[in-house]
């Protein structure tokens, strides 16, 4: 990032992490770690809506950055292009949901909430050039952490199927951490994989290999296919950009030689080979399909999906944590927002880019994005409070303008 080390160390001293500029982000990746294991929740109408601290903690920083903050990051102008029409196409939707509509609010709330969250980061990092820095390292720190919270599980609590009465999946000699999911845990590793990597090239540390191979080795135990490539996607961005292609495309071939050596004897569910899955997430994508086709221009509203689900596709719970998803984020957007929405997302994304120019922040947001972009084929991946939230701490701390 070009710190000078001496002049970095000096100017951290000015960093108040009580500050109500900071003391969000700092509680933000405090809480992070701890993933769904403090969920709580709260009863609307009947319906059970799920409130997670980290909702509460980037709200409260949404809020102060809009009262208190002028200050905007060209990159949000960009994004707020997608809040726009993610709130017109929902306001569209009463017309034809009527009150239960108000369910998806909730969602929609969310979605500014981690939006302006990135103006909160974004003034922090532009106080203190070494809070770039920081926060870089903090959110290795927090996909790390979440590694060695996965491997807790994977010791004490291998049989995740007791979390089944709570509308959680069955996994069984998996890690899926505190995220009591492997994809999801997957795709913090496959963040924290990408910085390690990138910080090892950057300044040649040896600890960061060390923690490569820590993190290369708990990715492996997830056993998720979707990590995986998004893994794979993420390095070749990686190698692409840098041109740096022996020492980097090592770590990919590593992850293909730990995956083949896994032990698969005991569990059918973590066989690299099973199909059984596939079934499921093409039955999903047709639903998300069949509502973006009764709603091509506008969607169903963001995020009604539970709602047009149960109204046009089949009774499902709302407490299903499936249920206001799709296994693709990219069909999600294009289900909730219409193609109108779907254009206007690309655009502030690939308009985003553009800004960084031939920064050297522009490596790991392009890595991860790429890596981000693969997972989100198959999973919600992109609207997951977590992975949004690390995401656009990334974009706050990288972007200068």
């Amino acid at each position: 990032m070009g710190i000078n080390p001496q002049n970095g160390s000096s100017k951290m001293k000015k960093i108040n992490i009580f500050s109500l500029e900071s003391i969000f982000l700092f509680l933000f990746l405090v809480a992070f770690p701890f993933g769904q294991i403090i969920r709580l929740s709260f009863d609307f109408a009947g319906t059970n809506v799920p409130l997670q601290p980290l909702d509460i903690v980037v709200g409260l920083g949404a809020i102060y950055s809009i009262f208190f903050q002028k200050s905007k990051s060209k990159i949000f102008e960009y994004l707020r292009f997608f809040l726009s029409i993610a709130a017109f196409s929902f306001a569209v939707s009463i017309v034809t949901f009527g009150n239960e509509a108000l369910y998806g609010a909730f969602y929609l709330i969310r979605l500014f909430s981690y939006l302006l969250f990135l103006n909160y980061v974004w003034n922090f990092v532009k106080k203190s050039e070494s809070g770039r820095r920081l926060l870089f390292d903090s959110l290795l720190a927090v996909s790390t952490i979440s590694a060695v919270f996965g491997w807790v599980q994977f010791v004490l609590i291998p049989d995740l199927k007791p979390f089944f009465v709570y509308d959680w999946d069955m996994h069984l000699f998996r890690l899926a951490g505190t995220f009591l999911d492997p994809t999801f845990l997957g795709i913090i590793i496959v963040f924290g994989l990408i910085l390690s990597i990138y910080r090892y090239t950057q300044d040649g540390n040896k600890k960061y290999l060390v923690i490569t191979a820590f993190l290369l080795i708990s990715l492996a135990f997830t056993y998720s296919r979707a990590s995986y490539l998004a893994f794979l996607a993420g390095v070749s961005a990686i190698v692409i950009l840098k041109k740096k292609y022996r020492k980097i495309l090592l770590w990919g071939v590593g992850l293909l030689i730990i995956a083949m050596l896994l032990p698969t004897a005991r569990n059918r569910s973590i066989e690299l080979t099973r199909t059984f899955s596939i079934s499921s997430r093409l039955n999903n994508y047709a639903e998300a399909y069949s509502l973006f086709k009764r709603f091509p221009i506008f969607g169903v509203g963001y995020n009604n999906m539970c709602v047009a689900r149960n109204k046009y596709v089949g009774v499902e719970s709302y407490a299903s944590h499936a249920c206001s998803g799709s296994d693709s984020s990219l069909l999600l957007i294009l289900a909730t927002t219409g193609i109108i929405g779907f254009m206007i997302f690309l655009g502030s994304v690939f308009g985003g880019f553009k800004l960084l120019g031939n920064s050297s922040e522009l490596y790991p947001v392009v890595a991860i994005s790429a890596a981000l972009f693969v997972h989100s084929l198959f999973s919600n991946s992109l609207f997951f409070p977590w992975v949004m939230g690390y995401v656009i701490v990334l974009l706050g701390a990288s972007f200068k303008e």
